[in-house]
């Protein structure tokens, strides 16, 4: 029971005759607060707080913050369960100190494009080069495209998806498995948008390899160029594609130099460089 300030009055006007509603009202404060004085007088003599039994809290000291502080400053990715085990105390008191005492949050990695010391030389180059040319040229212009596999079959979450079953089912046929195929149903997937519309969406056939060929025709072709004609009336407009293989082949540039001039070459676009094309850090994820 939590210590009230009203003990003392409270013993004084119960032994004064007083029932607990008349002293509850005199002094203004809850019945159950009354109640529980006046248990403890009756079953003590007395309203005077018991001393709590138990050794005092002593886990959480001085010492044992600076060792937890060390070992995060270390290994700042380093788990609460395993520090609790080879501290021996429990993970509720290193998760307190880490939260309370340390003032530190867990987040989740983020994740990114790795990216070697040339790459990020060769990607700082070129997109010095690519500010240049939107001075001249308008990004609204740009109809940014990509192609994407889709995994069909979702994969089980082992931690949520749980079932509810009896003990003597539980090592029956009842329960489900929970199983990954090695090679699960996808489809690969290319789009494109731009500030003013997106492209329609092209399905590529499953075990169908998107080499130059298969680019040049069903991309380019059959679905990219009848859409930009339509969409932007002969307005200027400018072609975005990383350079797969398929993409930078010299047929597959012959096309676009014929098509769609003024794409943006190798010259301009930095590989490795997912941010930059909304279709990677934003639609492919809306879609998904």
């Amino acid at each position: 029971m939590k210590s009230s300030p009203h003990r003392p009055s409270i013993e004084l006007l119960f032994k004064r005759g007083l029932g607990s509603a008349e002293i509850a009202r005199r002094l203004q404060i809850s019945s159950s607060t009354v109640r529980n004085v006046v248990a403890a007088i009756k079953k003590r003599g007395d309203a005077s707080e018991v001393k709590k039994s138990g050794r005092p809290r002593s886990v959480n000291t001085r010492n044992t913050r600076a060792i937890i502080k060390k070992r995060i400053i270390r290994n700042d990715g380093l788990s609460l369960n395993r520090m609790a085990s080879q501290l021996g105390i429990a993970r509720s008191t290193v998760q307190s100190i880490v939260k309370n005492d340390l003032k530190l949050k867990s987040y989740k990695l983020r994740r990114g494009q790795y990216l070697s010391d040339k790459s990020k030389a060769m990607r700082l180059e070129k997109c010095r080069k690519l500010l240049q040319h939107f001075q001249v040229r308008r990004v609204s212009d740009v109809i940014w495209t990509d192609e994407k596999i889709f995994t069909i079959e979702p994969l089980p979450n082992r931690q949520n998806q749980r079932q509810l079953l009896s003990k003597d089912d539980s090592m029956s046929p009842k329960r489900r498995l929970a199983h990954n195929r090695l090679f699960p149903k996808s489809v690969m997937v290319w789009a494109g948008i731009t500030a003013t519309g997106k492209t329609p969406l092209v399905f590529i056939e499953r075990n169908v390899k998107i080499n130059s060929e298969v680019y040049q025709k069903i991309v380019l072709m059959d679905n990219l160029l009848p859409w930009v004609t339509q969409h932007f009336a002969g307005g200027p407009f400018i072609l975005q594609q990383d350079w797969a293989p398929s993409h930078g082949s010299r047929s597959t540039l012959a096309v676009l130099e014929a098509h769609f001039p003024g794409f943006l070459d190798k010259n301009l676009w930095p590989a490795s460089s997912p941010d930059l094309n909304p279709m990677d850090f934003s639609v492919w994820g809306m879609l998904e």
